[in-house]
């Protein structure tokens, strides 16, 4: 390997690194509760060395949240042409399956820090689930509709959010009962 090659990917583990740390102390602390001191005490690196990498705190937010965001993106374009069938409905909530179990910690960090909501990465994803929910309850929602939306989304979230359980083995069953939801009249 080049010494530019290990130099680079030197950085990517540190960046990686700090990631990973910058995960655990948010859900820890929270995001307002987290230092960059803290953030980098931990990982025995500088503050210069964290901004190298990163311009801000809000960055490392950024750089946490990418993977979600970027999922989530693509996730609307894909059902942006599906239908309201039954066929596309169990599809999109497949495919939102997946992206959750993907990425859970980051979501629930998103979901459960008020901070991280009203970041401007946490105002996108926050966008990103009101399109999402938007499709579910298609044009000329009812007080229903929305509710059962509600009700499908909340399965998959709450069931992937519980700790030791393999999203995996279970995503048939969640899947098909946020279905069932989501075609209760």
């Amino acid at each position: 390997m080049s010494v530019v090659e290990t130099e680079s990917q030197e950085t990517a583990n540190t960046k990686n690194q700090i990631l990973e740390n910058a995960r655990e102390l948010f859900a820890q602390h929270g995001y307002d509760g987290t230092s960059i001191r803290q953030l980098t005490a931990s990982l025995n690196i500088t503050p210069a060395a964290l901004y190298y990498h990163f311009a801000s705190k809000n960055d490392v937010l950024e750089g946490l949240a990418a993977q979600l965001h970027d999922s989530s993106d693509k996730l609307l374009e894909r059902i942006s042409n599906f239908d309201q069938s039954t066929e596309s409905m169990r599809e999109a909530l497949n495919q939102y399956y997946d992206l959750l179990a993907d990425d859970i910690h980051v979501f629930r960090l998103v979901y459960n820090d008020a901070a991280i909501q009203h970041s401007p990465i946490g105002q996108r994803l926050r966008s990103q689930a009101r399109d999402f929910y938007a499709y579910l309850v298609g044009p000329n929602p009812s007080v229903e509709d929305r509710m059962r939306a509600a009700g499908a989304v909340g399965i998959i979230r709450l069931s992937l959010e519980q700790r030791g359980v393999d999203p995996n083995k279970y995503k048939e069953v969640v899947v098909e009962r946020a279905c069932r939801v989501m075609a209760d009249v």
